[in-house]
């Protein structure tokens, strides 16, 4: 009996050491990483990993847990192209892009706003592949409110108002295809033109 009460402190501290080296990694490795590889269409898109621009996206070492990762492009009228993931590390090893099939026609097609005004926009989704224009539903935001606001009027419409001079972008989100557009804005201070 006082073997067993001598044995029990030793045990209880072995096994309190050891449970603190597995929480803090394996006692000589640190904590485990895991490595993802991010490609697709168009070779060349800018990648990001929780919000800092990833320099080799074939090679990407990712810590324990969820992280985003944003891949964009910008193309020749402007907009920016982008799709975003959220991966837990470990739980995939690559992730694919698209960011050729889907396209975002907006009417007006260059967007300008007076400060103080409102105007009207509207957009569709056009698929590349068919070239058809296919069913959206579109969220809508601008990147600075303090320049211009977006008001969704039905799933391909919104009213946008100028709040001060400069330019920003109306950021459209389709939550079929998760595609993200971002459209460049110009809100115009001086008086707008007699009606």
């Amino acid at each position: 009996m006082v073997m067993r009460w001598r044995v029990a402190p030793i045990m209880l501290g072995t096994l309190l050491g050891l449970s603190l080296l597995s929480c803090s990694g394996g006692g000589g490795g640190g904590t485990a990483t895991f490595s993802l590889a991010v490609s697709g269409s168009p070779l060349g898109a800018r990648v990001f990993l929780n919000g800092q621009q990833v320099a080799n996206p074939q090679s990407i070492t990712l810590p324990p847990g969820t992280h985003r990762i944003r891949v964009e492009t910008t193309l020749s009228n402007g907009q920016i192209v982008a799709q975003e993931f959220a991966v837990l590390a470990g739980a995939v090893s690559a992730v694919q892009y698209d960011l050729s099939r889907y396209r975002l026609e907006t009417n007006p097609v260059v967007i300008e706003v007076w400060a103080g005004e409102s105007i009207t926009v509207a957009a569709s989704l056009r698929d590349l592949q068919t070239n058809d224009i296919v069913r959206a539903d579109f969220v809508w935001s601008t990147r600075q409110p303090s320049i211009a606001t977006a008001q969704r009027l039905g799933s391909n419409s919104a009213r946008l108002t100028g709040v001060s001079r400069g330019a920003t972008r109306l950021v459209i989100t389709d939550t079929q295809t998760g595609r993200v557009f971002e459209v460049p804005v110009s809100v115009l201070d001086f008086p707008p033109p007699p009606n």
